[in-house]
């Protein structure tokens, strides 16, 4: 399963969290893809409730079920999510620098598309925003935030399966 990588920002950015809190960011950022997913298969298969609201299962145990998956053929490896984290923020502040160039820019040469820079800023905005990550390689993500506070592998693992069984 891929997640975007704006639903993981959080854990990307996140500096100083407890091993409870990069637990709470990874479990939130898979939790928000499953659910959007979730609520497009239920709007497009037609299970709709009166007034329109569509029927949306409890998917924790869906939830725990991929995360514990992932845990248990997790092998870690620092020097890949320390250059997947060097990407991201090297791709966040571009995206920064885009958004703020297209927003100097007149709201109808956005929309006409008169302008090739601005035209070549959205297009890459586009594939930036649209970029998605494995739970596996997030997992790394969530580890090496974690090792950085002197965390083991084995402390990450014992702590993760905890943290699952309290949700």
């Amino acid at each position: 399963m891929d997640i975007h990588v704006a639903y993981a920002s959080s854990l990307f950015k996140e500096n100083g969290h407890d091993l409870k809190g990069i637990f709470n960011l990874f479990y939130n950022a898979v939790s928000q893809c499953i659910s959007i997913n979730t609520i497009d298969a239920y709007c497009t298969g037609g299970e709709m409730l009166f007034g329109g609201k569509p029927v949306v299962p409890d998917d924790r145990e869906f939830l725990t079920g991929c995360i514990i998956h992932a845990l248990e053929n997790f092998h870690p490896n620092v020097e890949k999510a320390a250059s997947r984290l060097a990407q991201f923020n090297q791709e966040y502040k571009e995206l920064k620098e885009m958004s703020a160039k297209i927003k100097e820019v007149s709201f109808w040469t956005v929309i006409t598309r008169s302008n090739k820079q601005i035209n070549a800023y959205i297009k890459r905005k586009r594939e930036i925003e649209s970029e998605t990550i494995s739970i596996d390689e997030l997992l790394n993500i969530a580890f090496y935030k974690f090792s950085q506070v002197n965390g083991t592998f084995k402390q990450f693992k014992e702590g993760f399966n905890r943290f699952l069984e309290m949700k």
